[in-house]
């Protein structure tokens, strides 16, 4: 019973950093149309799936994007998911010894442990994240396009964020292996795709992505590598990158170069001749 109540514990915990994604998502109005300027060009593109091609994820802006969405991270918008994240983690902290007690001594789901452990590393996401980038610049305008481009820029964003934590944290791990077990690098890239998937495609490819994120967390916890404040902290910090991504990728450029146009004046009967000079913006 008491092992039953720990697994259902976990499952429920990671489901919790995933509740504000499905929150937002229902709640989005629909996306713009291809082609429509945005209503408030000052605000964060709303988190709806379905967006068409907007121009904005091109090769040539990918750097220029990949830095919007590094500080975008740390923006006012994800204090809310900030928090969220914090709480389910301190939630979850009585709990970490018990969630390794309950899967280290048998191994309860190998299987699920060594898949999670081989699919969800650097070696497998980053070629993954590239080979989807890639198709997508070879497929037309559309969603898929656009969602590969943030795949490509999530997976970078993601991990950089999971490595600037994990370093200064020095927390180590259930199994003694290092001192990099805070938080999970598996997780979190796996709720930050997920987060993608669900505003690109909606409820129908969002659910089972969660759901998948969802048992990549508890892999890390049957291998053994990660406490359980470990994976829920990844997954909320997943989505909060997830989350970013979308809206910024779709938000108008900022700073674009000003057109000028020049017209020249010629006054009537010889009066003379003169420069208009005209700036849009």
């Amino acid at each position: 019973m008491k092992s039953s109540l720990l697994t259902i514990a976990a499952v429920a915990a990671l489901a919790a950093c995933g509740l504000p994604a499905f929150a937002q998502a229902a709640a989005s109005p629909a996306a713009t149309p291809e082609g429509a300027a945005p209503a408030d060009k000052g605000r964060a593109t709303p988190l709806t799936h379905g967006a068409q091609s907007d121009g904005r994820r091109t090769g040539r802006r990918f750097v220029p994007n990949l830095g919007r969405n590094l500080a975008g991270v740390l923006s006012p918008d994800n204090l809310q998911p900030f928090l969220i994240t914090a709480v389910a983690a301190g939630a979850a902290a009585p709990f970490d010894d018990n969630v390794v007690s309950y899967f280290t001594p048998d191994r309860r789901a190998k299987w699920l442990g060594d898949l999670g452990a081989t699919i969800g590393t650097a070696y497998v996401i980053g070629p993954a994240a590239a080979a989807l980038y890639g198709a997508g610049r070879l497929a037309g305008r559309g969603r898929f396009r656009d969602a590969t481009y943030d795949i490509a820029q999530v997976t970078l964003v993601t991990a950089a964020y999971t490595t600037a934590i994990k370093y200064p944290t020095q927390r180590e791990r259930p199994d003694g292996s290092n001192r990099l077990s805070f938080p999970s690098g598996h997780t979190s890239n796996a709720f930050a795709w997920a987060t993608v998937a669900a505003h690109h495609y909606g409820w129908k490819i969002g659910v089972p992505s969660y759901a998948f994120a969802t048992l990549m967390g508890i892999s890390r916890l049957e291998k053994n590598s990660h406490y359980l404040t470990d994976v829920v902290a990844a997954a909320g910090l997943g989505y909060i990158c997830g989350r970013t991504v979308v809206r910024r990728d779709g938000e108008p450029v900022a700073g674009r170069s000003p057109r000028v146009s020049f017209t020249p004046l010629f006054g009537g009967r010889g009066g003379g001749a003169g420069l208009m000079v005209s700036v849009g913006f």
